[in-house]
């Protein structure tokens, strides 16, 4: 079932969330609040989604509800790209010419508007995904114990 594909999904995002890069632009742009919330919440539901699996085989519902994870995640690892991109480019930009740097400060209304774009959608995944774990406490999902979690939320 393609469902059985969401915990490498989900535990990729995770990973990529909690990554160095993507901390330093969250913490720069005062978006990081928002990345670990983000990254709390699918380390919680990664922990339940071997039970989402065992009962999306007989709950239509549960079925439906991970198909919508699985696209909040790829949209949220989406986002977590462009916060590594931007990281990236900063990094590359540091060993670049003063005359260069300058030019490049005339060119900044697209990265303001790329940290805008940037910061409005990781709020709108985290709003996504809260919406998700509202729903998921609906179907009685618990952590089975032969499970290991790699994490625990904090």
């Amino acid at each position: 079932m393609a469902e059985s594909l969401l915990l490498p999904v989900v535990h990729g995002v995770v990973s990529k969330a909690a990554d160095a890069l993507v901390q330093s632009v969250t913490r720069m742009w005062g978006v990081d609040k928002e990345r670990r919330r983000l990254e709390g919440h699918l380390v919680y539901v990664q922990s339940l989604l071997a039970d989402a699996e065992a009962k999306s085989e007989t709950n239509h519902a549960v079925r439906t509800w991970m198909k919508e994870l699985k696209a909040a995640a790829y949209q949220a690892d989406d986002v977590l790209d462009g916060f590594q991109y931007e990281a990236l480019r900063r990094e590359a930009e540091s060993g670049q010419s003063t005359a260069r740097k300058v030019l490049s400060k005339f060119t900044s209304k697209n990265r303001l508007v790329f940290r805008y774009k940037a910061s409005r959608d990781l709020k709108k995944v985290l709003d996504k995904i809260n919406k998700l774990m509202a729903e998921m406490n609906t179907f009685g999902l618990v952590v089975l114990k032969d499970v290991p979690v790699s994490e625990t939320l904090t």
